[in-house]
């Protein structure tokens, strides 16, 4: 294949791909449905999707994955089309069975679903931060696979699949290799530590924080951008956002907290991907509430489907004891009438629909149900001076000649409780 510049190649559209399927258990309906995040993610990273092949076995073939039989098929169905140059498996090939699928498969490249990934992160990332936690789950990923990339190792010219650290590192022997994952986990390590005492900060500050969490492309920096105008860059594309952004929201009662939009999740999730990310994520684990997106647009199953993902993740991240709020977007063009689980919000981020009714839930978390009061009690009733001291938190108590005038911040027990004596 010619070495051209990327954006040549994607304007001559010269990067259609053949998505390929092993399925050793899943049903043929799980595996359209996985090819079909596969072609997503294929377009986002600028190609497009020109036939899928779906192969059932028993367990993938050593050599090929797919086995010699089905390898010829492939072969002679690109060479009668004549304009594919892409093969992305949606599972995990091993070194030696890229570089035996591409021996005999000499006109296309061969890339996986963790590669076109890593390419779409490559892609995207945009903050030093998150450009060095591509290169070095680039590098992780493809040092045991430098013997594999035969006549296809040059990076030079671009395309998908090979966007990341550039030809110097990836040509560079192991040891190299070594040194540089070695270089990027120290400055990851600083950044870190800034972050830790940036977190400390917000912590003696006594402002509560909620991460915005969900599947990739569920409206997660479209939700941001709507509550805080925070003019980040919300597109239909899976990981169009990758560097998390923190701005302050203010709440209905004047009080404020911090959101955060994150990462995406997807079903396979790179592992490289998780690690490199990890600073990242772990955003999760320091918020105080955790807020989480669903597309609701989606056909019901899919929808449930992914918010299982996003819940595993979430426990495997160690966030799983946080108060969560269940948010569905896209209600506005909403699949369907299944019903959505109690307690949770619908919303459209795009239009603002809904969004009222989660700064109330936000609100109430963060100030846990309380209120600031005022309250006038009666001279004749001075005992419940010293309940108002008890249960609720007084700010501020004067005696006027109606009684004692107590300004303080009530939860809903004490509301209930003093409700008579509210002035305001």
């Amino acid at each position: 294949m010619e070495n051209l510049n990327i954006t040549e190649e994607l304007k001559n559209g010269s990067h259609r791909a053949l998505l390929v399927s092993v399925s050793t258990t899943e049903t043929t309906e799980e595996c359209m449905r996985s090819l079909d995040e596969l072609a997503r993610l294929l377009e986002t990273a600028g190609g497009e999707e020109a036939a899928r092949i779906i192969q059932n076995r028993v367990s993938p073939d050593k050599a090929t994955y797919v086995g010699s039989g089905k390898v010829k098929e492939i072969a002679e169905f690109i060479e009668a089309d004549g304009d594919i140059s892409l093969i992305v498996f949606d599972n995990e090939l091993t070194p030696s069975q890229i570089a035996n699928l591409e021996k005999e498969i000499p006109n296309a490249r061969v890339i996986d679903r963790t590669m076109l990934i890593l390419d779409i992160f490559a892609l995207h990332a945009v903050t030093g931060e998150g450009k060095l936690q591509v290169e070095i789950a680039c590098l992780r990923y493809t040092a045991p696979r430098l013997t594999g990339r035969g006549k296809d190792l040059s990076r030079l010219g671009g395309g998908i699949g090979t966007r990341g650290p550039g030809e110097s590192k990836l040509e560079s022997d192991r040891r190299h290799i070594k040194r540089r994952i070695a270089a990027l986990s120290e400055e990851i390590a600083d950044i870190e530590r800034t972050r830790s005492v940036k977190r400390a900060s917000r912590a003696r500050s006594g402002i509560k924080s909620a991460a915005i969490i969900g599947y990739t492309n569920a409206g997660k920096s479209t939700l941001l951008n709507t509550l805080t105008d925070a003019g980040i860059l919300a597109e239909d594309k899976l990981f169009a956002t990758l560097d998390p952004t923190t701005r302050r929201l203010a709440l209905p009662s004047g009080a404020e907290m911090l959101l955060t939009d994150t990462v995406g999740f997807i079903d396979r999730l790179p592992t490289h991907l998780v690690k490199a990310f990890k600073s990242t994520l772990e955003e999760l684990k320091y918020a105080d509430y955790i807020i989480v997106i669903t597309d609701a647009s989606e056909e019901f199953t899919e929808r449930e489907r992914k918010r299982e993902v996003t819940k595993q993740l979430i426990e495997e991240l160690g966030a799983g004891d946080k108060p969560l709020i269940e948010v569905f977007n896209k209600c506005d063009i909403v699949y369907g009438d299944a019903p959505f689980p109690s307690g949770s919000i619908e919303i459209s981020a795009k239009s603002g629909m809904g969004t009222d009714a989660l700064l109330q839930r936000l609100d109430e978390l963060v100030s846990n149900g309380k209120r600031k009061l005022k309250l006038l009690v009666p001279h004749s009733e001075g005992g419940v001076v010293s309940d108002i001291y008890r249960l609720a938190t007084v700010l501020e108590c004067e005696y006027i000649a109606e009684g004692a005038l107590i300004f303080a911040e009530c939860d809903a027990r004490a509301q209930g409780t003093f409700e008579k004596y509210i002035v305001e």
